[in-house]
């Protein structure tokens, strides 16, 4: 007995429902009636497309089915081919299982002590709480380049701050240990990344561990989590079927509204604990130190504090770019540029080395830059004020009311 077109396919739909796609679209709000060119009718609604010619249906059983678009009425066939132009041949993700790397293997994810010192951004600490990333390289070369990078989210995703290579710090032997470029073959290698203050006030939720070369990576995280939902450049390499979607710019980290910038305690002193000054750690040494802080609606991310150095004439002769890494109270805890995550004052200081004697260089002023907004004041033995004086970040202060 011959079979109509319509029963095939709904025999074809048991055999070829594995082909079926993510829904693309959706005609006339879902199910509608589709005709072949013989004219006979069924109820069903786009699924995806197998290829450029072939529309997957899906019925009002649920089975999904594919179906030449070549065999539907003319109008029928327009409307197939303009959903295909519209949303064009869909892959789908499988966001369990990404295509990572056989060269580049991770270990393990773990939280672990750091043996020795850590330098992290806002300087060195002693046994600090780190990440540890526990990676080897499996490739037929004896070495290759490859990088560790740790990204770090919070409970909803949004990213905290991005590592791309574990800092230098102290091994067992209290060596110090830089971020290796090359990769031993068979060699596994701890890189530990510290949970920094910062990471810690913005309650951090995901880390994620990224460990290759070029296109070749592998990517771990802790706890597990939905890849789908984190955003990492890696991302289009272990998952190389998906799109990104340009949603346009977010805002940038530190970005704030209806915040301000404050700058307290700024003075010259003889700084008791241990800083870099010319060079090497010492302690005792003459510095000028302040505190800053950001206050209102905050978005955590990296503060820059500068201070300009002027002479007793008001000219400025020099600038330092960033605090001086400095010990905080005799602790294993060394701070430079703040991390921004809440209201606290973040201590910075500034060595008066290489030249910068007060008695020849009476003013400073120390600015603080974050979120797009600036703050400075001024600290001078001869008077001087902040309108009396120029240098870069004048023009951006926001102003006197």
């Amino acid at each position: 007995m011959k079979r109509s077109p319509w029963f095939v396919l709904t025999v074809v739909s048991l055999v070829f429902g594995t082909f079926a796609l993510e829904s693309l679209i959706a005609q006339q709000g879902g199910i509608r009636v589709w005709t072949d060119s013989e004219g006979r009718q069924i109820r069903a609604s786009i699924e995806g497309f197998q290829d450029e010619s072939t529309v997957i249906f899906k019925l009002e059983n649920g089975s999904s089915v594919p179906y030449l678009i070549a065999k539907l009425s003319d109008v029928d066939k327009g409307l197939a081919q303009t959903a295909f132009g519209q949303q064009g041949l869909s892959t789908k993700v499988d966001w369990e299982n990404p295509e990572e790397s056989e060269n580049y293997v991770i270990k393990s994810v773990r939280r672990q002590t750091a043996p020795g010192y850590v330098d992290s951004k806002s300087g060195w600490t002693w046994q600090t709480k780190c990440i540890e990333a526990k990676v080897e390289y499996k490739g037929s070369d004896a070495s290759a380049k490859g990088n560790v990078r740790a990204y770090f989210y919070t409970r909803d995703g949004k990213l905290l701050d991005a590592v791309k290579k574990p800092p230098r710090r102290q091994d067992d032997d209290r060596k110090y240990v830089n971020a290796p470029e090359n990769f031993e073959q068979g060699e596994a290698i701890e890189a530990y990344f510290p949970l920094t203050e910062f990471l810690e006030e913005s309650d951090w939720a995901t880390v994620l561990i990224a460990f290759g070369s070029g296109s070749d990576w592998s990517v771990d995280t802790m706890p597990r989590a939905n890849l789908k939902d984190l955003d990492f450049p890696e991302k289009e390499y272990v998952f190389p079927n998906w799109e990104p979607v340009d949603e346009g710019d977010g805002p940038a980290p530190g970005s704030m509204s209806n915040a301000e910038l404050e700058i307290r305690r700024i003075r010259v002193e003889d700084y008791k604990y241990s800083m870099t000054f010319d060079g090497d750690y010492r302690r005792g040494m003459p510095c000028v130190s302040a505190e800053v802080r950001a206050t209102g609606e905050i978005s955590p991310g990296d503060g820059k504090v500068k201070l300009h150095v002027f002479n007793d004439k008001g000219n400025l002769v020099d600038t330092r770019r960033r605090p001086s890494s400095a010990q905080i109270d005799g602790t294993g805890t060394y701070v430079e540029n703040p991390r921004v995550a809440d209201e606290s004052w973040h201590p910075v200081f500034f060595a008066l080395d290489k030249g910068l004697a007060e008695k020849d260089h009476p003013t400073y002023v120390c600015v603080f830059e974050f979120g797009g907004k600036t703050a400075a004041v001024v600290e001078s033995s001869v008077g001087a004020t902040l309108d009396k004086l120029d240098f870069p970040e004048k023009n951006d202060l926001a102003p006197k009311e």
